[in-house]
């Protein structure tokens, strides 16, 4: 059973009591609410399949299905558990309200109403269900900004990746081949082994990997990280590099921060393979 009363904010008011549900209509109705009315738990879950309410005032004692048990059941629905529900009990013991909000209750109020007292406790609960369902719209408008905005940076990102490709493959592989005739000297020859080994990573997954969004290491960053994969000692990759030591463990630190590598218990190198 139910009655209607126009306005855009809906309350349920659930009461065996029909004495009860006369006075909080009384005391809401003034506000220009909508209200509806139900007797019992049953009919009050019922009626929440249908209508979709700001707020449910919930009487504790009722024949059947009680208060916590309907309290327990809207907050187990992803439907309803989002609906602030305020108890109304003429039980005051600590061990009643305890039970109340650990069922997912936002308020209680005692019987028989204190006009004030009530009006306080909806309005305050409606417009914190209201700040938080904006927080939640302005949560999902930016969440489909982001996602659009990670599209379009992947697709600029595969483009991108298309281009680097073919000037390697165009102009930078055949000059790599000429300087390989032409270079005689053995340290001329290993700064070329560097540069062919560094193409090498930018086309390979594990490169791809490090530069994604989800690493975002810089290039010297997946060249140290190359180096490391295979084995060099930061003295070594520093020698290679042309780096200074202090250089290479500042980007050792960084690779670890970026790869989530917290625990100091966990072996760069051996995660560094994992990913190739």
């Amino acid at each position: 059973m139910s009655e209607i009363i126009e306005k855009e904010t809906r309350i349920l008011i659930v009461d065996d009591t029909p004495k009860n549900i006369q006075a909080a209509a009384a005391i809401l109705s003034k506000q220009g609410y909508q209200l509806a009315f139900d007797e019992d738990g049953e009919s009050a879950l019922l009626h929440t399949k249908s209508v979709n309410f700001d707020l449910i005032l919930l009487d504790i004692v009722m024949p059947g299905t009680d208060g916590f048990e309907v309290c327990r059941r809207l907050k187990a629905e992803p439907e309803t558990r989002q609906i602030p529900v305020i108890f109304l009990t003429a039980k005051t013991d600590t061990k009643s309200i305890v039970k109340g909000f650990e069922t997912g209750a936002a308020d209680y109020v005692t019987k028989p109403f204190n006009e004030s007292e009530l009006l306080a406790r909806v309005n305050t609960h409606l417009e914190l269900a209201r700040h938080r369902n904006r927080l939640e719209k302005m949560v999902r408008e930016r969440t489909r900004a982001l996602k659009v905005v990670m599209d379009i940076r992947e697709e600029i990102s595969e483009e991108n990746e298309k281009k680097i490709k073919a000037n390697l493959f165009s102009r930078i592989f055949p000059m790599i081949e000429t300087l390989r005739e032409m270079l005689n000297k053995p340290r001329q020859k290993a700064c070329l082994d560097i540069i062919t080994s560094g193409v090498d990573e930018i086309l390979s997954d594990f490169s791809r990997k490090l530069s994604s969004a989800h690493f975002n290491l810089t290039p010297s960053e997946i060249q140290v990280a190359g180096l490391i994969r295979d084995g060099k000692s930061s003295k070594q990759i520093a020698h290679l590099l042309c780096l200074s030591e202090n250089t290479v463990i500042f980007h050792r630190r960084n690779i670890r921060k970026k790869l989530g590598l917290t625990d100091r218990g966990k072996n760069l190198k051996t995660v560094l393979k994992s990913m190739e």
